[in-house]
């Protein structure tokens, strides 16, 4: 036969945890909010300036939940079609299309075409500048945010 131990005080304890269970999907998501906004204020001062396009195209989306309620992601997107281009960095060409119908044009067929490879522009990385700039931060922020959320189980 199994016995009825009674621990003092795991009653209130689980209370506590509850509590914090409940509190903790709303305080990491603004948390997570307040880092994207962050990144994304520097990423738009990191974006070079030409026609300002670009850089008034940065967008931050909603935090999202994956996998079951574990994992939430913040996503920092554009919506011009050639922030790829500035973020990783591109050939130069002039005189054409390099590709047809989805395929890449050889060297050969290019010559004959009479488009030119003028270089490459090296990529500005401002997202992943941005990104490396705020993970030092990150640690240290979410550390007072754990803090704040476990003084709610002090008995």
């Amino acid at each position: 036969m199994a016995k009825n131990v009674d621990v003092f005080g795991f009653d209130e304890l689980e209370k506590a945890f509850k509590r914090c269970e409940k509190r903790y999907p709303n305080e990491a998501d603004a948390f997570l909010m307040a880092q994207g906004q962050a990144v994304n204020k520097r990423v738009k001062a990191l974006t070079p300036v030409k026609t300002k396009k670009l850089r008034n195209s940065w967008r931050l989306k909603k935090v999202k939940t994956y996998k079951s309620g574990k994992v939430r992601v913040v996503r920092e997107q554009s919506t011009a079609p050639h922030a790829h281009l500035i973020e990783l960095g591109h050939n130069v060409v002039s005189g054409g299309r390099t590709r047809e119908r989805g395929r890449k044009l050889n060297s050969v067929q290019q010559i004959e075409r009479g488009i030119k490879t003028g270089g490459y522009v090296d990529g500005e990385h401002m997202i992943e500048k941005s990104i490396t700039e705020a993970q030092a931060k990150f640690e240290s922020d979410a550390k007072k945010l754990l803090d704040s959320i476990i003084t709610d189980v002090q008995l």
